[in-house]
């Protein structure tokens, strides 16, 4: 059964390979340190690094030994060439917005020739699938009359941590939309606040390049010189005036715990998702963990906007998922689990059943009664006209935000 061998040729070596056989041919002149044995269907039988050294090749039917003698000569590199490099540290390059990077490798990825994503060895430890797209509904984000002289480009990878070291992006920018004293600066989209934040940028002829550590939607701005972009948080929305929750939207806009529509309302009464409620409460909270890693059988459903949230949630034992496995960021909470979060998050002392007052005590799931109870008790939460708790019902943004800021006002006590 005949094997042959397949040699690198991108090493310093400049002598040949020499392989010799008990009784068996092989391919023998190639340059290079490393080469890898195959069978004659081209599967690998055996891959090496020797120099002096016997390699005994196994054949694929596991019976078959062969043993080849491995003399690599390695002559004086000529010059200060300067390469040093190997093949690891080749550079894995993609142009079509999308890359596949192994753990620990460079790579670099670009879309379109406008925009580049340079990202270093080692900058995590995970195997890296990054795309890029470019996004052409954009104007649905321009809520403050920016105005953008590139692209919007949505920049995502395939797990929610941050990276550990720098990654570069350049972007290429149209200059003849820069007027005056403006200048071109790049911005991410926060998903949370629903608003554009800024990141600077070092400007060289139409291009701007940045270093983050995570990846969002960005794109580049032009900003007057010396100016800061001005929004004042707590302006009135069209759809709160005389509301009962007022005080509290204002209160809470203010302090950037949650943020209004881009069609300048609140909507008070809207519902509110368990991914959505997760990020307010975080918020509120104001965590600086990093948070564990998700094993939700449907991680995959929740938002980038808000895994680091759930992920802050999951470590201090505020939210543990349903007995299935799964999260459901996108089905309404109900006061219920809003008032088992609340109570988890102020660490609050839960007696399992305990009575809680409401006229529908009995109705209110023993999961949650002993924090409905604790809750009730600090004035956190209330229920309606008829003393009903309705722990079913979904919970509003306007409900929402008047617990969460009952609940800081406890927490500063």
């Amino acid at each position: 059964m005949p094997l042959r061998a397949k040699f690198n040729r991108e090493s310093s070596f400049c002598s040949p390979v020499s392989i010799e056989s008990s009784g068996r041919n092989a391919i023998t002149s190639a340059t290079g340190a490393t080469f890898e044995i195959y069978d004659t269907d081209g599967t690998t039988v055996a891959t090496e690094l020797a120099t002096g050294k016997k390699v005994i090749v196994t054949a694929v039917d596991g019976l078959t030994k062969v043993t080849y003698t491995v003399s690599v000569n390695a002559a004086a590199q000529s010059g200060n060439s300067g390469s040093g490099g190997s093949p690891s540290d080749t550079l894995v390059k993609s142009t079509n917005g999308r890359l596949t990077l192994p753990a620990g490798k460079a790579g670099e990825v670009s879309l379109d020739n406008e925009v580049v994503v340079s990202i270093p060895a080692n900058a995590t430890d995970k195997e890296i699938k990054v795309t890029i797209d470019k996004l052409k509904d954009s104007q649905k984000l321009l809520v403050n009359n920016e105005v953008l002289i590139c692209a919007v480009f949505e920049i995502l990878k395939n797990f929610p941590e941050n990276f550990t070291k720098p990654v570069k992006l350049i972007f290429t920018f149209d200059p003849k939309q820069i007027k005056g004293n403006q200048k071109p600066v790049v911005f991410y989209y926060d998903e949370t606040k629903k608003e554009w934040m800024e990141v600077g940028g070092l400007v060289s002829g139409n291009q701007i390049t940045v270093e983050v550590d995570h990846f969002t939607k960005y794109a580049v701005f032009t900003l007057n010189q010396g100016k800061e972009p001005v929004k004042d948080p707590s302006a009135d929305f069209s759809d709160i005036s005389g509301h009962w929750a007022e005080s509290s939207i204002k209160q809470a806009v203010s302090i950037g715990l949650v943020n209004g529509y881009a069609d300048g309302t609140f909507k008070p009464s809207k519902s509110v998702s368990r991914a959505e409620f997760t990020v307010m409460l975080m918020n509120a909270l104001k965590s600086q963990e990093a948070g564990m890693e998700l094993t939700f059988a449907d991680t995959a459903k929740i938002g980038s906007w808000a895994r680091k949230a759930v992920g802050q949630a999951v470590q201090a034992d505020i939210i543990n998922g349903y007995k299935d496995g799964s999260f459901r960021p996108t089905a309404e909470i109900t006061r219920a689990e809003m008032a088992v979060m609340i109570a988890k998050a102020l660490k609050l002392s839960i007696v399992p059943d305990a009575e809680t007052g409401f006229s529908d005590d009995k109705s209110i799931p023993s999961w949650s009664r002993g924090a409905v109870a604790v809750i009730k008790e600090h004035n956190l939460m209330e229920g309606t006209g008829t003393n009903r708790f309705n722990p079913s019902e979904q919970a509003t943004r306007a409900e929402a935000v008047t617990v969460l800021m009952k609940m800081l006002a406890l927490k500063g006590k």
